[in-house]
């Protein structure tokens, strides 16, 4: 069966991705599918792409590029009451949430995925109003993605996360919050940082929430909290190694709704994207959305 796929693309810096992106799409076409394609100019045009692609009733709306780019298009889909299925082409540095989903790296290979692959349901998280896919972040490491940069990130790789990382901690400093797990306060004072997750990894392949299942309707907690600057250090290998849960400083969650309350600002990012507020609530939504994989 041929699909009608809207493909939304943040274009890559490369000029040679991008042509691959076109030859993918000509090979696509050739084959007898419907592909139109969108390329996006600043924040907020692959949410809007993706709703009115969604409305317009196409097959599938695949998202080409990062995390970023993938929880933009999650917004626009989420916004809409059609059940659109998700496909994602990876043009981003980490890619986490694609690699989760063992959708390959090349670009062909990927569109194929989205042309020729099955749909399965996948939880949508949310904090405030922003929804996400992948993993939530606050805290130490919480503006890393952002502010790492193109450039950077191009450069160095997933290593921008950790080249990043290490000049945030020399500025260590742990601000206080009160958390509550479903109502309940679970920890009040300082913390290093958290991360709620809907999948397992963030940051460039990181695990912070290894046990989390996309579709088991539930939120994956980590709390990090009590702890000086050298203890921190000597955790970082086990967070990058998804081995930290049975640290002393480490508390994990598995709930339907998680409450933060700051006492200062603090940094919280979903899927890398930053997300604004005094306080944030997090929840799971009712309808889960379609995601092609490999």
């Amino acid at each position: 069966m041929k699909r009608r796929i809207a493909l939304v693309v943040r274009p890559p810096t490369e000029e040679a991705k991008l042509e691959e992106v076109r030859r993918a799409v000509n090979a696509l076409r050739h084959d007898g599918h419907r592909v139109s394609v969108r390329l996006t100019f600043e924040a907020g045009d692959a949410r809007r792409y993706a709703r009115a692609a969604a409305r317009s009733g196409c097959d599938v709306v695949a998202a080409a590029g990062g995390d970023g780019t993938v929880n933009e298009v999650v917004n626009g889909l989420a916004s809409t009451r059609r059940e659109t299925p998700l496909a994602i082409v990876p043009l981003g540095t980490a890619n986490d949430f694609a690699k989760g989903l063992g959708i390959p790296d090349d670009v062909e290979s990927a569109l194929r995925v989205a042309a020729e692959g099955t749909a399965r349901p996948v939880d949508i998280a949310r904090v405030n109003r922003r929804c996400f896919i992948n993993v939530s972040t606050g805290g130490f490491g919480a503006g890393t993605s952002h502010s790492a940069g193109r450039g950077l990130k191009k450069h160095a790789g997933g290593l921008a996360y950790i080249v990043r990382g290490s000049k945030t901690l020399m500025r260590f400093r742990r601000p206080s919050a009160v958390f509550r797990v479903a109502g309940d306060v679970v920890h009040d004072g300082p913390f290093v940082f958290f991360a709620v997750g809907n999948a397992r990894q963030t940051g460039g392949g990181t695990p912070l929430t290894p046990l989390a299942r996309t579709g088991d309707g539930r939120l994956d907690v980590v709390l990090v909290h009590g702890m000086s600057r050298l203890q921190f250090i000597y955790l970082l290998p086990r967070v990058r190694a998804g081995t930290h849960l049975d640290s002393p400083h480490v508390s994990y969650y598995r709930t339907d709704e998680f409450t933060v309350e700051p006492r200062e600002v603090v940094n919280v990012n979903a899927d890398g994207e930053a997300v604004a507020g005094e306080s944030f609530q997090y929840d799971v939504l009712s309808r889960p959305q379609l995601v092609i994989g490999a």
